[in-house]
C-alpha cells in the first residue's frame, strides 16, 4: 500500500525532521499509532483490519527502528556537510534521491503486508478514501493558490520557501527574503504540474484497490503490482512530463543551493546544530 506507507515514511522522515528534536523522539516513539490513525479517518478501520494494521505496522516500525535509523544518520551527517559547504544543485539533487531511496525501501518492505491487508477493504472503504482524496486536493489547491495563475502560485512557493528557510537558518533580513522572491519569481512554480502528478497517483492508487476486490489474486501477484505502482510514484512514465519533472527537480535543487549560499555564517552555524541534534536523537533512538 504505497500511498500509505509512503505517509508511514513522511511520519518517520521528513516530518519528523521538521518537529524540532522533542518531536522527533514523541513522534517517532508514536509514529506507529499515528500511522494506524491516519489510515482510519481514510478507510474507517473494521475491529479485524484495525488489529491487522495495528500488529503489521509495530512490526514495520520496529523493523525501522532497528535497521533504517542508523542510515538515516548518515543522511542527517550529509546533509551538515552541504550545509558546511559550497553545495552544487547536483549535491542537493542526490540528497533527495537519498530521502527518496529510503522511502522506497520502507514501501518494499512492507509490500508483503499490505497485499494481506488490501483483500479485506470494502467498496465502501475505497469510496470513502476518494472522498477524503477529493477534501484534501481541495484543501492543497487553496494553500498553493491554484486558482490564482502563475503569479499567486509563485507567492505561495515563496512563503513555503522561506517558513522552510527560516525554520533551519534562522530569521532572514530584509535582504535575504528580497533575493529569495527573485529567486522564485525567476523559475515556474510548478505547483500546478505537481498537483496533475497528484492527482495520477492518486488515480492509479484507487484503480488498484479497485482491482484487487474485481479481481481475486494470489498474494504474490497483489505484491507485484503494488511493486509495479511503486516504480512509477515518484515520476511520471511518458517522456514528455518526465522531463517536465526532472526540470524541476533541478530547478529547486538550484533554489536550495541559492538560499544556502545567502546565509551568514551564524545562520549556517544554526542549521548545524539543528542537524546535531537530530543526529543524536535519531542515534538514541536507534540504540
Amino acid at each position: 500500500m504505497p500511498r500509505l506507507i509512503r505517509q508511514f515514511a513522511l511520519l518517520l522522515v521528513t516530518g519528523l525532521l521538521l518537529q524540532g528534536c522533542s518531536g522527533v523522539r514523541l513522534g517517532y516513539g508514536n509514529a506507529d499509532s499515528l500511522a494506524r490513525w491516519w489510515i482510519d479517518q481514510y478507510l474507517d478501520l473494521a475491529p479485524e483490519q484495525d488489529a491487522l494494521a495495528r500488529e503489521r505496522l509495530a512490526r514495520l516500525h520496529a523493523w525501522h527502528r532497528n535497521s533504517q535509523l542508523p542510515d538515516y544518520v548518515a543522511l542527517l551527517r550529509q546533509g551538515k556537510q552541504l550545509v558546511a559547504g559550497q553545495p552544487t544543485a547536483a549535491d542537493a539533487l542526490a540528497l533527495g534521491e537519498g530521502i527518496i531511496r529510503r522511502g522506497r525501501s520502507l514501501a518494499e518492505q512492507a509490500t508483503p503486508d499490505v497485499a494481506d491487508f488490501l483483500p479485506t477493504v470494502t467498496p465502501e472503504q475505497i469510496e470513502r478514501m476518494a472522498r477524503r482524496l477529493a477534501e484534501k486536493n481541495a484543501d492543497y489547491a487553496r494553500e498553493a493558490h491554484l486558482a490564482d495563475g502563475e503569479e499567486g502560485q509563485r507567492k505561495a512557493r515563496y512563503k513555503r520557501l522561506l517558513e522552510r528557510a527560516e525554520y533551519w537558518f534562522d530569521d532572514f533580513s530584509d535582504g535575504q527574503k528580497a533575493a529569495l522572491r527573485q529567486l522564485v519569481d525567476s523559475q515556474s512554480s510548478g505547483s500546478r504540474f505537481w498537483y496533475e502528478e497528484r492527482l495520477r497517483r492518486q488515480r492509479d492508487w484507487l484503480d488498484l484497490m479497485r482491482r484487487v476486490l474485481r479481481e481475486p489474486a494470489p498474494r504474490e501477484r497483489i505484491m507485484q503490482w503494488l511493486r509495479d505502482y511503486a516504480a512509477g510514484f515518484d515520476m511520471p512514465a511518458d517522456p514528455a512530463r518526465l522531463a517536465q519533472a526532472q526540470a524541476l527537480r533541478h530547478a529547486s535543487a538550484e533554489v536550495a543551493v541559492a538560499i544556502q549560499a545567502m546565509t551568514t555564517p551564524a545562520q549556517q552555524a544554526h542549521a548545524r546544530h539543528k542537524l546535531d541534534e537530530l543526529i543524536r536523537d535519531f542515534t538514541l533512538l536507534s540504540q
